[in-house]
Parts: C-alpha cells; sequence; structure tokens
C-alpha cells in the first residue's frame, strides 16, 4: 500500500464490520437476557455482512478456529469458572454499543445539524449466547459511523459483566482487517472516468489500521495479520493473508473485478494509462439509477442513502497454524464480504462543486 496519499480522504459512509470473538455470547436492552441491540437514534443504520462459517482444529494441546471475520485460539489449562454469563452476570445492565470519537485519519461526512449532534464511532456487541461461559462463537462486534444527537445519553455501564465482555472481544482472538473502500482519484467516482480502488485495513474494535509483519508502519495498514499464544515448549503461530479482493457493484449489467492485494494502488498525478494497477471501474451512469439496475444479489441499503451503488468487497482469507511458524492451512479459505454505499455523481459544470451523498 503506498504511504504517499494516505489519509487524505476515506469514505466511511457506512461500513459495517463484524469480527468473531472467543469462544463461548447476547443480544440485550437493559439487563442480562433477550432482546435487541439498542443504541441513541442516529442518521448511520447498519448494512449487514456476511462471511464463511467458523472452522477449527487441533494441534498439540491447542484449538485454533477461525470464519471470515477473525481467528484466534485456545490451549489446555487447569481451573477456570463454569458458571454461564447468565449465572455468573445475573441482574446486571449490559449495552451492547460504545461511542468514541473518530480516528483522526478518517474524514466524517459533513455534519448537517453541527449544533444538534456529531458523528461518532459506534462499535456494538452482537450475537451472544448467554448461556455459555464467554460468549459463544457467533459472539462479534459491529463498528459504523454514526450521527449521534449532543442530548443522547451515551455513557455506558460500569460494572462486572460489561468489563468481561468487551475484554473478551480484545483477547487472544483477533478480528480480521476489514476493508474501508478508497476510491481514486476521486472520493465520489465520476461518470466515464475509471475509478481505482484502493483501501485502510482496520481493525473493528480498535479502529485503527492493521500494520503487522511485513507491513509495520504502513498508514493505511494491509490485509495480513498474525496472532501469536505462548505455551511451553513453542509459542502457537497463526497468519491470516487476503489472497484475493473482490468489489461487485451488483449491476445487471456491470461485471464484478477481482484483485490482488498488491494491486490495491494508486499513484496520484499520474495518468490512467501509467497507474500501476487495473483494479479499476469506469461507471457508466450515476448512481441515480443503481437501485433500477441493481441485480438479484444486490444488498439493500438503508433508505438514507437515496442515491448510491450497493457495491460489495469480499475478501478471500488463508489462514495457516503451527507450533513456532505457520505450516498448516486451515479449512479452504474464509470470506470476508462487507457492504459500502458508493455515490456516482455525473460531470459538473466547471463552476458547480460536486454533490456529495452519505
Amino acid at each position: 500500500m503506498p504511504e504517499g496519499s494516505t489519509v487524505r480522504r476515506l469514505l466511511v459512509a457506512l461500513a459495517v464490520i463484524p469480527l468473531l470473538a472467543v469462544p463461548g455470547a447476547v443480544h440485550a436492552d437493559g439487563g442480562l437476557g433477550g432482546g435487541t441491540p439498542t443504541g441513541p437514534p442516529g442518521g448511520g443504520g447498519t448494512t449487514p455482512q456476511a462471511s464463511s462459517p467458523p472452522q477449527q482444529a487441533q494441534i498439540a494441546d491447542c484449538t485454533v478456529y477461525a470464519s471470515g471475520t477473525g481467528m484466534g485460539s485456545s490451549c489446555a489449562r487447569g481451573g477456570g469458572n463454569n458458571q454461564t454469563l447468565r449465572e455468573r452476570f445475573a441482574g446486571d445492565e449490559f449495552v451492547p454499543c460504545q461511542y468514541s470519537d473518530p480516528p483522526p485519519w478518517i474524514e466524517v461526512p459533513e455534519n448537517p445539524n453541527p449544533g444538534e449532534g456529531r458523528y461518532l464511532l459506534k462499535q456494538c456487541i452482537e450475537d451472544i449466547n448467554w448461556d455459555t461461559y464467554a460468549g459463544g462463537r457467533d459472539m462479534h462486534l459491529t463498528i459504523s459511523l454514526e450521527w449521534v444527537p449532543n442530548d443522547a445519553d451515551i455513557t455506558p455501564p460500569d460494572n462486572p459483566l460489561m468489563t468481561f465482555l468487551w475484554r473478551r472481544v480484545t483477547g487472544d482472538d483477533t478480528a480480521l482487517p476489514v476493508p474501508m473502500m478508497r476510491p481514486e482519484p476521486s472520493t465520489v467516482p465520476v461518470v466515464g472516468y475509471p475509478t481505482f480502488f484502493t483501501f485502510a485495513w482496520v481493525d473493528p474494535e480498535s479502529g485503527q489500521p492493521v500494520s503487522e509483519g511485513d507491513f509495520a508502519g504502513t498508514p493505511l495498514g494491509a490485509p495480513y495479520r498474525e496472532v501469536r499464544l505462548e505455551r511451553p515448549g513453542g509459542d502457537l503461530h497463526m497468519v491470516a493473508e487476503a489472497t484475493e479482493i473482490v468489489i461487485d457493484p451488483h449491476q445487471t449489467d456491470m461485471e464484478p473485478i477481482t484483485c490482488t492485494p498488491d494491486e490495491l494502488v494508486y499513484e496520484e498525478g499520474a495518468s490512467v494509462a501509467d497507474q500501476p494497477s487495473d483494479c479499476q471501474i469506469t461507471f457508466t451512469r450515476s448512481s441515480a439509477t443503481a437501485r433500477t439496475f441493481a441485480d438479484e444479489d444486490a444488498p439493500a441499503l438503508p433508505q438514507v442513502y437515496l442515491s448510491a451503488y450497493p457495491l460489495t468487497v469480499t475478501v478471500r482469507w488463508r489462514i495457516t497454524y503451527g507450533i513456532g511458524s505457520p505450516t498448516r492451512e486451515l479449512g479452504n479459505g474464509f470470506e470476508m464480504t462487507a457492504t459500502q454505499a458508493l455515490p456516482v455523481q455525473e460531470v459538473q459544470a466547471p463552476n458547480e462543486p460536486p454533490i456529495v451523498l452519505y
């Protein structure tokens, strides 16, 4: 990923990102138990995601597991608590979402009512199984950029249940980096001009780029992640590497494109012919008619996006593991699919600014 254009702009208009949590948990609207996640009213909503189901394998005294959103491991240890979440934390209030200021490298949409609210990064723990010790294998985190009223109460409760679950999300399991699309050369593509695709690769728990291994220090991160777990006789090591990225505008007359990670680059200032990558799409019409021409697999977008392509980004991951160094492949590959709204505009008159729809 080139360092030149780094954080100039980033379309995060509604990327909702799930990540696999550790083994073992909830939808709640108040106390411990059922219900649906709640949070302050906002203008964002959420976009469903899809990923490969979890798979696991045994190596020595450890179990390794992964899905299209995260990976982790657990090694045999003595002791432990056999009580379920419902038994241990009965009566504790649980609020699934937490809010924080967006990282400085994310360019937020223009605030429609700056005196009444602001955009915040919203993170929610979802699909918890209360009848397990740690939350269940389906527990995951979603992240979105949401407009929140100034008078909304977004202070999370401070109790043992909240502390336990949020620590589980940041435990041995590691979320795979999520692609945050960066169209080039314009945040909002123009009809008839090639649009290239680069990405920031973000940890959904921290909201920061994932830069590990050979990619350490890369400003926008890379589709690469490692997990190391200390154990007697040699550390357990897991590595996830993206092999392909499929970008699909979901239009009946447009084909998806498949790119390798090293093709997701853009050289600012270079002509189309001189770009080092061919990872590009030329849109033949604005997004005003994207719903009309959507194919049968097109994901639904919230009504807030009156004009946007329902674009999906599918990342194909290869995950390897071993004692000391990764030597075996887990499963037969994993897929993560994220939906991102992409507005596309007609060419504007020279004296008119481009219209950006979020």
